[in-house]
């Protein structure tokens, strides 16, 4: 048995992976707002976050569209609450 490439699943992978990203460069950027080691945690979070993509592609899930989302909420959140709570500032 041979398998077909599905066109809707490729589109999503891209889709995917070039907005994880995108939203990397946001994660490597925000040591100008954020201290170095949770700069250093975001990324390792990330890195995470890509490996998790890796995983659902061979999988062949739809799930990963949702990871670039986890990611881009993740870093909301932390800067958020850096900001608010541990005075980080730009």
């Amino acid at each position: 048995m041979t398998r077909t490439k599905q066109p809707w699943f490729v589109a999503a992978v891209v889709v995917a992976v070039l907005t994880h990203l995108v939203i990397g460069y946001f994660y490597l950027a925000s040591g100008l707002m954020a201290p170095l080691w949770s700069v250093s945690l975001l990324v390792v979070w990330w890195l995470a976050l890509a490996y998790a993509v890796v995983r659902l592609v061979r999988r062949r899930s739809y799930l990963v569209l949702l990871v670039p989302v986890v990611a881009a909420a993740t870093w909301f959140v932390v800067m958020g609450l850096g900001g608010a709570v541990l005075g980080w500032t730009a």
